[in-house]
């Protein structure tokens, strides 16, 4: 199985800038809601946050792949890869 340890560190990096910022955004969103903002602004806000969320499951899929398609190119073809690969992108869709 692949683990973000072996993703390399300036991507290691940048998922966890994306996901503090998503953070400060749910810290938003709950601030959003106490407050009692109109829904429009919440939702809006909420769809910011998803789809930030998709940017960085996007970025570890696509370096997931990367080192699983390095593998396959060194020769080190592991019969679990193509189950691991499926699920992955199962888990995406």
């Amino acid at each position: 199985m692949t683990r973000t340890t072996e993703l390399g560190q300036d991507t290691v990096e940048n998922i966890l800038k994306r996901l503090r910022r998503i953070e400060g955004q749910v810290r938003g969103l709950q601030k959003m809601v106490a407050e009692g903002r109109p829904c429009d602004e919440v939702l809006t806000q909420m769809t910011a946050t998803k789809k930030a969320m998709e940017a960085a499951a996007n970025l570890i899929l696509q370096e997931f792949l990367n080192v699983c398609a390095a593998e396959v190119s060194e020769g080190k073809v592991d019969p679990k890869k193509p189950g691991e690969i499926a699920n992955m992108l199962k888990k995406f869709i």
